[in-house]
């Protein structure tokens, strides 16, 4: 009998590791020639290296697209997202990945932050991937493959001179791709402050127009179901801070996310293993600079829910603004506080000795953690609005 387990498992785990290492060759590439590239002096303060220079470590930016492709007209209705594509990146955050792979850091970018875009009209940065996409259609006669490139490169080139970081990998997902993704996950647990109503009706009832998620709960904890899912990441009305919140709901999702992936009860359920792989190897694209999930996977290999926290860059308020002869609402950021506050998180400063009450005898010191001044919290500590 134990020999007949041991088999079992045997095949098993084999069998799941070659459908692990089949991530890598299944996903849909990009090549992206503004990865890797450091910033330069005067996009870094005090021209000082990036901090995930040494090492392994990896800054990774990854895309929500406001894409439709791969919905069924009756997924579209479903999921209550229209059927009306756009090129906006709705979702821009940054996570980094240390090179022993302890911890990772979310760093989210509001869509509407008023940026310089290289060789572009200043604008909300959700507009640069827009920009250069139908550029590169318009005047190069370019496919969409190679338009989607043009727009990632120009992106994270914006990114790259918001932030001061290097960007070395590159990940896309649009409402489709998210939408397998859950499914194949089955459900996320969520722990709500307070009971929400973004519907339609609701949204009408408040003098905000026909808009909204869709997502409607009770407050307390709950299972989402994929639809549910990604209503909660989309919601931006009705919240206390409109897209900031939604930020925070989107760390606090791959956070969950992340830690549900990490069970046992998926790592080690061959039907739900491959169902998960075969999702994101059909839900993302990614880079060809030689980006790999298996290796990423290996670097997190201990990495806890807990040890991923979550931030937003510095911002300044809102502005009315003009561009290209009309006005739009922005929020307005600076790049050399963002790049400071960028440089501190990732690279916080030696902690200051205080002395010591304990009894190793006098003048003895004890370094202050450096983690405790962070502006990173638990992306999954207690309840979400």
């Amino acid at each position: 009998m134990g020999a007949t387990l041991s088999f079992a498992l045997l095949v098993g785990f084999g069998y799941g590791w070659y459908e692990y290492r089949s991530l890598n060759t299944g996903l849909q590439r990009l090549h992206l020639n503004s990865l890797g590239q450091p910033p330069s002096a005067s996009g870094s303060p005090s021209g000082s290296p990036s901090p995930q220079a040494n090492g392994k470590a990896q800054n990774i930016l990854v895309v929500g697209l406001d894409s439709r492709d791969g919905l069924s007209a009756q997924e579209q209705k479903l999921l209550k997202v229209g059927s009306d594509n756009s090129l906006a990146t709705d979702t821009i955050m940054i996570i980094h990945v240390p090179a022993d792979g302890s911890r990772a850091t979310m760093i989210s970018i509001p869509r509407d932050s008023f940026v310089d875009i290289p060789g572009y009209l200043k604008n909300k940065i959700n507009a640069a991937y827009a920009d250069a996409y139908t550029y590169a259609v318009d005047n190069q006669g370019a496919s969409h493959t190679q338009a989607e490139a043009a727009g990632a490169n120009l992106l994270v080139e914006t990114v790259r001179q918001l932030t001061g970081l290097q960007i070395d990998h590159y990940v896309q997902v649009g409402f489709g791709g998210f939408y397998t993704i859950a499914k194949a996950l089955g459900s996320i647990p969520v722990n709500l402050c307070a009971a929400t109503n973004d519907t339609i009706a609701r949204n009408i009832a408040e003098g905000n127009g026909a808009v909204g998620s869709g997502f409607k709960m009770s407050a307390g904890k709950h299972n989402l179901t994929p639809v549910q899912a990604l209503e909660f990441v989309r919601q931006r009305h009705n919240l206390t801070g409109g897209d900031l919140a939604r930020e925070k709901r989107q760390r606090y999702f791959i956070a969950a996310a992340f830690n549900k992936i990490a069970s046992a009860g998926v790592l080690l359920n061959p039907s739900t293993l491959n169902s998960l792989i075969k999702a994101v190897t059909g839900a993302f694209y990614v880079d060809d600079n030689g980006f790999s999930i298996v290796d990423l996977a290996k670097q997190m290999a201990d990495l806890s829910a807990s040890k991923i926290t979550g931030y937003t860059i510095p911002t300044s308020g809102t502005a009315n603004v003009q561009v290209a002869g009309q006005t739009i609402n922005v929020i307005q950021v600076d790049p050399a506080k963002v790049q400071r506050s960028v440089q501190q998180l990732l690279n916080p400063p030696a902690a200051k000795s205080t002395p010591s009450t304990s009894s190793s005898g006098p003048g003895t010191t004890t370094p202050k953690s450096a983690a405790s001044s962070s502006a990173a919290a638990p992306a999954t500590k207690g309840c979400i609005n």
